[in-house]
């Protein structure tokens, strides 16, 4: 192998041989993220409420349930002896969930608690570990949204103002553990492509999905990879003076009020 193959493998595996955590790893986003730090040598543990087999290691825990998530970090520091990435992906996007005018109490709860409060649990529960690395060392990606840096014209406020509870958790952790070596960031997700998303955007007139497509600079969805490679990039050196702060990945939509078609 010459030096430049050499160094290109190096560079794909920035994540070797580090304990990498992904909570919510049922689904697209967080399998595909997995994959991502498995891929660049990351051992991955996968939590999720539901049995699933992703990861070296794969934990079954109610993430907005601080017992259970207390118990799943300890058991991936006595299997795995340190934690040194969480890429914390749980949360909900609720049908209820409309104007905080006509929300429901338990919908509100219920939005909060799978948005905010997991993430909160993660953190709380998983970076004691990465402080007691040798030397302290971590990186926490937190997962928030651009709609919480928008207004809502109507629909899901209790999930936006839950993932701008997100951003400022991150913010302030970040600021909070910036001089004892973990770096905290929160990535604010615009439309990925999911078979979700997509069947939701089929089930609507072909003229009201032009409409919304003109406010998407990039005229397209983000792909899964796209986030899984930002995430890997926050998770690794590349990144180590990046911390307390929000990763766009929106494809500019909240820079612009409208982009003409071609």
């Amino acid at each position: 192998m010459d030096e430049i193959q050499t160094m290109t493998a190096r560079k794909n595996r920035r994540l070797d041989g580090r304990i990498c955590v992904v909570t919510g790893v049922v689904g697209v986003l967080g399998e595909g993220v997995a994959h991502r730090f498995a891929e660049e040598g990351g051992v991955v543990v996968g939590i999720d409420r539901k049995a699933h087999a992703i990861g070296s290691l794969a934990l079954q825990a109610d993430l907005a349930d601080e017992e259970q998530v207390r118990a799943a970090y300890e058991r991936v520091h006595r299997d795995l002896g340190r934690v040194d990435v969480i890429y914390n992906n749980a949360g909900l996007v609720d049908s209820e969930d409309h104007s905080a005018l006509d929300t429901s109490y338990e919908t509100w709860q219920r939005v909060f608690a799978a948005n905010l409060t997991t993430t909160w649990l993660s953190c709380k529960h998983g970076i004691p570990f990465m402080l007691r690395n040798d030397p302290a060392k971590g990186s926490v990606i937190n997962t928030a949204s651009f709609l919480a840096g928008m207004g809502a014209a109507s629909a899901q406020m209790a999930f936006n103002a839950a993932k701008a509870g997100v951003e400022q958790l991150s913010r302030d952790l970040g600021v909070h553990l910036a001089r004892r070596g973990v770096r905290v960031n929160a990535l604010a997700l615009g439309p990925i492509e999911t078979p979700q998303l997509k069947q939701a955007f089929d089930r609507i007139d072909p003229e009201e999905v032009s409409r919304r497509f003109i406010h998407m600079p990039m005229g397209r969805f983000g792909t899964v990879q796209e986030l899984a490679a930002t995430a890997a990039y926050l998770a690794s050196d590349d990144a180590g003076f990046v911390t307390a702060s929000t990763f766009p990945i929106n494809g500019g939509i909240p820079g612009a009020f409208t982009v003409a078609t071609a």
